[in-house]
């Protein structure tokens, strides 16, 4: 793997353009054929840039997934850890599940060229260890709101059933992306939602008994 080295976004607005259509280009490479698959020139090619011009801005395709990263770790952020606040934890137990996890289907449904990055993160390591802390944080946090509805649990049984929930997040949120139309997409979150709304019932309950 080599080093990923990017220069900094540029400030002109045309070069802002040129970098922005690097990204988009790249990002939808990566979606068809795999981060093995696509080269940096076809994605100079399909840029309409020439690969002189792309090199102008990135050395390698490792430095476009670590611009890429930099563009979705922050997007993430705003749909997963800065949506967990304290207010979520007075709202019944389904309107709290769909406060959480609309937004991120809403990101994966805008963004399905995230997604074989997401699950490959072994293509970057910056990737890897950014949604690693991305992941303790939202553990953490959802970990503290289920011990606010459940005054009774065990820390470490709160951290284990959060991060229970997360890993299946994970898992079904591939078979959302692969849900290639709008009501198939809609019967795939309404199911997720059913499930973890019953398995957090199901964890007060047992706290409360």
């Amino acid at each position: 793997m080599e080093k990923a080295n990017f220069r900094r976004a540029p400030k002109q607005a045309r070069s802002r353009e040129r970098y922005k259509k690097i990204l988009d280009t790249a990002a939808n490479l990566f979606f068809e054929k795999g981060f093995d698959g696509a080269t940096t020139n076809e994605i100079a090619h399909r840029a309409g840039i020439s690969i002189g011009s792309l090199y102008q801005y990135f050395d390698n395709k490792e430095a476009i997934v670590a611009a890429l990263t930099d563009r979705y770790v922050e997007a993430l952020k705003d749909v997963t850890v800065d949506v967990i606040t304290t207010d979520v934890e007075d709202l019944p137990t389904a309107p709290a599940v769909d406060r959480l996890l609309d937004p991120i289907l809403k990101f994966h449904s805008a963004h399905p060229e995230f997604r074989p990055l997401w699950l490959g993160a072994e293509v970057s390591q910056e990737l890897k260890d950014s949604m690693q802390a991305m992941d303790d944080e939202v553990v953490r946090r959802v970990g503290a709101l289920l011990e606010a509805r459940a005054p009774k649990i065990p820390r470490e049984r709160a951290r284990m059933v959060v991060t229970v929930m997360h890993l299946g997040l994970k898992s079904l949120l591939g078979l959302f992306g692969r849900s290639d139309t709008p009501r198939l997409k809609a019967l795939a979150a309404a199911e997720m939602k059913r499930m973890f709304t019953a398995y957090v019932d199901q964890v007060i309950r047992e706290q409360e008994s």
